[in-house]
């Protein structure tokens, strides 16, 4: 693999689809990760009605908002982003608490 070029440093398009392909990647990969976490975090819910803590999303998206500001990004494409991120692993956290305490679910 060819090491990976700084976008000015770009010669043609092969290299900035590289460049777009690492960062992809790397995405992905920290969203794999992220989602370990959201997992981990299952052990601490003492029911599933815990898992989806609103007061704790809404300072969550709060703070990405900010964070988006910080970095320059366009705020509302951020948040949106989150949502969909922080909602999707609360359905993943759910099904695993699910699968993880299935004598918790029944009680």
């Amino acid at each position: 693999m060819q090491p990976l070029k700084a976008p000015e440093a770009c010669e043609n398009l092969n290299d900035i689809r590289a460049g777009i392909d690492f960062f992809d990647r790397q995405i992905l990969e920290s969203l794999q990760k992220r989602l370990r976490y959201v997992k981990a975090a299952a052990q601490f819910k003492a029911n599933e009605q815990d898992i989806p803590a609103p007061e704790r999303v809404a300072a969550m998206l709060e703070e990405r908002r900010e964070w988006a500001m910080e970095a320059g990004f366009d705020v509302a494409f951020v948040e949106k982003l989150y949502e969909q991120i922080i909602h999707w692993n609360i359905q993943q956290q759910i099904l695993h608490w699910r699968a993880t305490y299935p004598e918790r679910a029944q009680a």
